[in-house]
């Protein structure tokens, strides 16, 4: 009778319980995963790719493989023979404070919502602050009648959008001729105003014109023949034609000139990381900015590392958002040779290439490219 209990169902199943228990408990622990994995996984279906496998190793989800990733941060995949085209966002157009350290403190003046005014603090000079807001110093002296560098602590300034000048519109102003009275671009003019072709100009508005200059009294005199001859036109907005070479190879992916509200004051040149930046002109090295890494986006005054040559003619040249730069500060370059490398520091969305061309009164010229 005591060997036929042990044939009792409730008996048989507890004693296979106890069995399987121990077999499970006596194998590796790397062997229950695939123990559990093949008593509790559905079987394959003929849809379904096989395990990965490599050496002819087939792996179960213990052992596959982790996929790298497919972007490489350094972009050492893109083929450095193609042009990469970065489209940009123009992130050094100038408007309404947008390129103001964020740390810096000034009013909206009741003028205009876009010109600011400055409280001149101490150590301030007229070049820094220029700086600071992007304009010319130039700008700052002709809106706040000031000669030489001349500022006081507690002085207010008014800075304006751009570098240029403020115009109020008087009876029978055109657009032609405010761009005729300040030496610049008609279309930058409307652009930048968001004036419509036809739109007539109303008696008492504010006109920003970027990159116009107030001009010298010139007292005129006798003409000559000679003076005649020598005589030659020169444009505040136009870089005179053969002066300059590209200083880059790569497309255009952000050209110079007005936004609405706003001021491209160069041209963007994309391409990859490292591509080679060559000097446009002779000239001599009189500013290098270097140490900025990427996503300092304030660093070097938004342009990150870059290099400002000055030229014969008068005029200067500006490479920004490199990642090295190959040239010091008093050194003569003459026009081609090697300055630098194109990189994505300061205010930048991706690698490449900000070309200025600047005159002698801070205003900036189309660069030739």
């Amino acid at each position: 009778m005591k060997i036929a209990l042990f044939y009792k169902p409730s008996i048989i199943k507890a004693s296979s319980f106890l069995i399987a228990f121990s077999l499970i408990v006596s194998v590796p622990s790397q062997v229950n995963a695939s123990f559990f994995s093949d008593i509790f996984s559905t079987p394959a279906t003929a849809d379904e790719a096989p395990a990965p496998q490599t050496d002819g190793v087939i792996h179960n989800s213990q052992t596959i493989p982790l996929l790298e990733s497919s972007i490489n941060p350094d972009n050492k995949s893109i083929d450095q023979n193609k042009d990469a085209v970065i489209v940009q966002d123009d992130s050094l157009v100038s408007s309404d404070g947008l390129s103001t350290a964020p740390d810096v403190k000034f009013e909206k003046s009741p003028l205009s919502d876009q010109i600011r005014v400055y409280t001149v603090e101490q150590g301030d000079t007229l070049s820094e602050i220029a700086d600071t807001f992007d304009v010319s110093m130039n700008t700052i002296r002709w809106e706040n009648n000031i000669s030489g560098q001349t500022i006081s602590v507690g002085q207010k300034l008014n800075i304006l959008p751009v570098t240029g000048v403020k115009h109020i519109v008087k009876s029978g102003d055109t657009v032609s001729k405010i761009a005729d009275k300040y030496d610049a671009d008609r279309e930058d003019i409307m652009i930048f105003n968001d004036i419509s072709k036809g739109e007539g100009l109303k008696k008492g508005d504010i006109i920003f014109v970027p990159n116009g200059i107030i001009k010298p009294v010139v007292v005129k005199a006798k003409p000559t023949s000679s003076s005649n001859s020598n005589s030659s036109s020169h444009s505040n907005t136009k870089a005179p034609s053969g002066y300059y070479m590209r200083p880059a190879a790569g497309p255009v992916t952000s050209p110079y000139g007005s936004r609405k509200g706003g001021f491209h004051p160069g041209v963007d040149i994309g391409n990859v990381r490292g591509t080679s930046i060559y000097a446009a002109a002779d000239g001599v090295v009189v500013q290098v900015i270097n140490g900025c890494k990427e996503g300092q986006r304030s660093c070097g005054g938004r342009y990150g590392n870059h290099i400002t040559i000055q030229h014969a003619n008068g005029t200067r040249t500006r490479y920004a958002h490199l990642s090295k730069t190959s040239v010091n500060v008093g050194q003569t370059v003459s026009q081609g040779d090697l300055i630098g490398a194109m990189g994505n520091t300061g205010s930048s969305t991706g690698p490449h290439l900000h070309f200025e061309v600047e005159n002698e009164n801070g205003s900036k010229m189309r660069p030739p490219v």
